[in-house]
């Protein structure tokens, strides 16, 4: 088992698992096809994704963006609107026909955007749409197009960057108790050390929230539990990934956390095939921003 305590994900040592994998991208373990380097690795890049669930959930009606959008992992909460960031709005007023919180159709482009929690600093660039699925009914639903919408985030004082853009589509339907998700998205994900990887999903997800009827789709997301269902491939150099991933515990997401990712318990799994081999790589969280990875 490998533990991932904050300190790791801390930028100031980026070189852990992610170092170790990239000096052994073509390697397999004797008995298990995934090196614990390399499950490290999937972890990693499974893990940003859904941190990135509860930032896609919502949508900031004062704003007209997301509450928060640099979910990097081991990085502070950071909002995506602040005095160094005002997204662009086009149409700069745009049309609200059934008055709830999401707009009938709105497209926000990040680029310039820059915001600071020392020593971290993050840049975000690229658009998302935000449109009503249902525009002449008030009501919870939300569906979202990005396009190469990516988030920088740098440790200022070591100088070490993690990145993920994002492509595709998200839609949010449900009630104050409770919301589901479906995305069909692919990440592009630049680790510490410079290595890449691509990881294509369609997930179902589904949020309850801890408090019944304390969801609101212009408000940030309050405390409650994820679960999260779905096909993915993990793609990083000449190695391939099919990826099966489930919940079990649900994740339970804390949004007092102040550092990503906003899990503080619950179990990430995914069976990891290749080959005709398979293997499981388990993320299992403890605490904000913490978390282990274990390999079978």
């Amino acid at each position: 088992m490998s533990r991932m305590p904050r300190s790791v994900w801390r930028f100031a040592a980026g070189t852990v698992a992610v170092a170790a994998f990239a000096a052994c991208s073509t390697s397999t373990a004797p008995n298990s096809m995934l090196t614990q380097a390399e499950a490290n690795s999937v972890a990693e890049v499974v893990t940003t994704d859904a941190a990135a669930l509860p930032e896609g959930a919502t949508f900031n009606s004062s704003t007209g963006t997301p509450f928060a959008a640099a979910p990097m992992l081991g990085a502070p909460v950071m909002p995506a609107a602040t005095a160094s960031c005002t997204p662009t709005k086009s149409p700069a007023s745009p049309t609200n026909s059934d008055g709830d919180p999401v707009p009938d159709s709105v497209r926000v482009d990040f680029t310039g955007c820059t915001f600071s929690n020392p020593p971290y600093t993050a840049t975000l660039s690229g658009t998302i749409d935000f449109v009503d699925p249902t525009p002449t009914t008030t009501d919870l639903a939300l569906r979202t197009r990005y396009t190469d919408f990516t988030r920088s985030v740098t440790n200022t004082t070591t100088n070490v960057t993690r990145s993920a853009k994002e492509n595709g589509t998200r839609t949010v339907v449900g009630s104050a108790d409770a919301l589901q998700l479906a995305d069909t998205m692919q990440t592009d994900y630049t680790f510490a050390t410079g290595g890449t990887a691509t990881h294509v999903r369609k997930w179902a997800s589904s949020f309850t929230a801890d408090q019944a009827g304390s969801i609101q789709m212009g408000s940030p997301l309050p405390s409650g539990t994820w679960t999260i269902n779905g096909a993915s491939t993990w793609t990083s150099g000449t190695l391939s990934y099919a990826l099966a991933v489930t919940t079990n515990p649900a994740l339970h997401f804390n949004a007092s956390c102040t550092v990503e990712p906003r899990f503080d318990s619950g179990t990430l799994m995914a069976t990891v095939s290749r080959n005709g081999a398979t293997s499981n790589v388990t993320v299992q969280f403890t605490a904000c921003g913490q978390y282990t990875v274990t390999r079978s």
